[in-house]
C-alpha cells in the first residue's frame, strides 16, 4: 500500500493548491522533495502544475505498487531476478543515453521506463509472493 500512497500523494499537491491556492499542497512538494528532483519540465502536469514526483519516479512507484498489489508469479526467483533486470534495462538506457548525449527523452518514455523499472525492482527486491498470492492463498 505505501508504494501507492506516494504516487497518489504525488498528485494531490497540484490539485491541493489549484483548489485551496498556493502555498497549500507545498508541503508535500517538500515531503517528496528527498526521493525525486520535481524538475517541472520533467514531471506530469494536472490542473496546470507539475506533479509532486517527475513522471519517471511516479510511475516508478506505481510500478512498485501494482506489483505488490497484483503480479502473481509462479516461478522461482532466479527467473524473477533475470525478468526484473529486464526490465530495469530499458530506463537505464534512457537515463544513460540522456547523460552521454544531446538526446533528451520525453516524459511518456520517462512514465514507461519507470513503470517498467518500479516492476522490475519489485520482481528483484520482493523474493516473496506478492500480496495477490497471499490473499488467494497460493504462496509457496
Amino acid at each position: 500500500m505505501f508504494f501507492i500512497l506516494i504516487p497518489l500523494i504525488a498528485i494531490s499537491a497540484p490539485i491541493i493548491q489549484t483548489a485551496l491556492g498556493y502555498p497549500n499542497g507545498e508541503g508535500i512538494y517538500s515531503f517528496l522533495s528527498p526521493i525525486c528532483h520535481q524538475y517541472p519540465t520533467r514531471s506530469l502536469w494536472v490542473l496546470n502544475r507539475p506533479f509532486a514526483l517527475c513522471s519517471r519516479c511516479f510511475s516508478g512507484y506505481l510500478g512498485l505498487g501494482i506489483g505488490f498489489l497484483a503480479v502473481r508469479s509462479q516461478f522461482k526467483y532466479f527467473k524473477r531476478f533475470i525478468f526484473g533486470i529486464g526490465l530495469l534495462i530499458p530506463g537505464v538506457l534512457d537515463g544513460l543515453i540522456q547523460l552521454w548525449s544531446n538526446y533528451e527523452s520525453t516524459n511518456i518514455i520517462r512514465f514507461f521506463t519507470g513503470l517498467g523499472g518500479g516492476l522490475g525492482i519489485f520482481y528483484i527486491t520482493f523474493p516473496f509472493s506478492s500480496l495477490s498470492n497471499k490473499m488467494k492463498g497460493n504462496v509457496k
